[in-house]
């Protein structure tokens, strides 16, 4: 059995005061602390350079580990510049977090000595693997997903890509206990007593168009021809319009929704710019083989998928912690209103008075299940995922 326990702060600037006002809401003493504890951590950028984040890691007694993000919350309060933690106590559940070496290229070595570091720590097997992920542009999400799945034997693997308030993301950061790093990937090992389960808001049915295409030609995130057709053709022939630029107008508002054809659960890719030779850049891989449509997000329906898939979870696991992200894409789709999906999200886990920790995200890592029910992992884009712990 896992208790989780959350706290938030607003206090950037003095971090006695910000390492006071988290641990007064944690309320830790010997009778809530377990065997075992661990704190997993979601934060503004400027909590690391102000010196909170080091300050509350030497006042606790396990690691803590997270990336910064945009915005992020607990059921004690949510918003941009907070600073959010989870903390997860047992006696029969272990943890156990590792670092990886700075990530250049896609080397699956530096993953697998960073897994082997953490996995022998642990008395029994892996049962989730909770993935902190630095946004680089040398590596795909798609390669973090599959190279821990063969490293681990696919183990569950859930987690996040670090992000930031600015527009190139260059204070994004990866934490694990008082340090960051921009180029690291950390990870946090469960064995024991712990049943995860996941959830996914993506787009609704009636948001997607009827039309279905079967992919052709590709090169890892370039899709490169649907229905033996240019992929920018293909896009055009649904009604999407070219700009004077070239590519499509607004292409960042229609979602490709993909059925691997394998028996699990369809993802979302986001298209982010069109090739000179029509090709369509896409936030992870779309193989040969698979199968699209094109969907459409807008504010409500962005609200309404979240609120969907939190109530599946509550319905399912009503009394399980909740650790939830939300993409940086969806945030930005809110228009004026960037924290509606947040608020809506947080108006119903507040009633249902789970604890949860929500962040918004570079990429969402997230199990999909299989026919048979188990799992597979994959990367997400636009989508809402939640592991219930």
């Amino acid at each position: 059995m896992i208790k989780a326990i959350t706290a938030s702060t607003f206090e950037i600037d003095d971090g006695n005061r910000a390492v006071e006002d988290i641990l007064s809401q944690l309320e830790f003493d010997n009778k809530v602390l377990r065997k075992h504890s661990i704190g997993i951590l979601s934060c503004y950028a400027e909590f690391i350079e102000s010196g909170v984040v080091r300050m509350l890691s030497e006042a606790l007694p396990f690691d803590i580990i997270g990336t910064t993000t945009i915005a992020c919350g607990t059921p004690q309060a949510s918003g941009e510049t907070v600073l959010s933690i989870m903390v997860l106590t047992s006696d029969d559940v272990e943890f156990s977090t590792s670092l990886s070496e700075p990530v250049y290229e896609e080397d699956e070595a530096v993953f697998a000595t960073m897994y082997e570091a953490a996995s022998t720590k642990l008395s029994g097997k892996p049962k989730l693997l909770l993935s902190f992920v630095p946004l680089l542009t040398t590596v795909g999400s798609d390669f973090y997903v599959d190279c821990m799945t063969k490293i681990s034997g696919n183990v569950p693997n859930f987690g996040t890509l670090a992000v930031d308030h600015n527009q190139d993301y260059h204070e994004s950061r990866v934490i694990l206990n008082a340090e960051s790093w921009p180029d690291r990937y950390a990870i946090l090992l469960m064995s024991g007593n712990v049943e995860p389960a996941f959830f996914i808001g993506t787009i609704s049915d009636d948001k997607v168009f009827p039309e279905k295409g079967a992919v052709t030609a590709s090169k890892g995130n370039q899709l490169q021809a649907i229905d033996g057709k240019p992929a920018v053709e293909y896009l055009l022939s649904l009604g999407l319009e070219k700009n004077a630029e070239g590519t499509i107008t607004g292409i960042n508002s229609f979602p490709i929704v993909v059925d691997y054809n394998d028996g699990t659960t369809p993802v979302v890719r986001a298209m982010f710019a069109i090739t000179p030779e029509g090709h369509v850049v896409c936030g992870g891989n779309i193989p040969v083989g698979s199968t699209i449509s094109m969907g459409s997000f807008d504010p409500e329906e962005i609200k309404a998928t979240t609120i969907a898939a939190i109530q599946t979870a509550i319905e399912k696991c009503p009394n399980a912690s909740y650790l939830i992200y939300s993409c940086i894409g969806r945030f930005f789709a809110q228009g004026f209103d960037q924290a509606a999906e947040m608020n809506a999200g947080n108006a119903v886990l507040n009633t249902a008075e789970n604890a949860f920790l929500a962040a918004y995200s570079g990429g969402e890592l997230c199990p999909v299940y299989t026919t048979g029910g188990s799992t597979m992992n994959r990367n997400h884009n636009n989508s809402f995922v939640i592991c219930a712990i």
